[in-house]
């Protein structure tokens, strides 16, 4: 299966039109159409917004099976373990969620509190 296909199968298994998942990820609903009907090939913000939409791998949205979902669990949870901390993690799950719930806008804007955090001075 190429990513037109799985992107179209995602979004109909999640009920949505193409037009609510576009404003879920900030994409046009004419590009939702073309990515689903193969006019236009993903770049690389489009495919970690639907990966991060949907929870599932960029491979997994390129098609690519090579290896079983056993083993692939197993390399990102070392992964996982060798560059981020725990609490690392739990803000990655806490920002999925909320680009699940609210949109990548939101993202954008959780990330924005953060960036301003920063310049504050301790």
């Amino acid at each position: 299966m190429h990513f037109a296909q799985i992107a179209k199968k995602l979004r109909e298994e999640s009920g949505l039109s193409q037009k609510a998942l576009g404003e879920k990820l900030g994409i046009s609903s004419s590009g939702i159409a073309h990515l689903e009907l193969s006019e236009r090939q993903p770049g690389s913000f489009t495919l970690l917004a639907y990966a991060n939409f949907f929870n599932v791998s960029v491979d997994e949205l390129l098609g690519r099976h090579e290896i079983t979902p056993e083993e692939y669990a197993a390399g990102v949870r070392a992964t996982r373990k060798e560059s981020i901390t725990p609490l690392e993690e739990d803000l990655l799950f806490v920002f999925r969620d909320i680009g699940k719930k609210f949109g990548t806008q939101a993202q954008r804007d959780y990330i924005t509190v953060g960036e301003n955090m920063l310049k504050l001075k301790p």
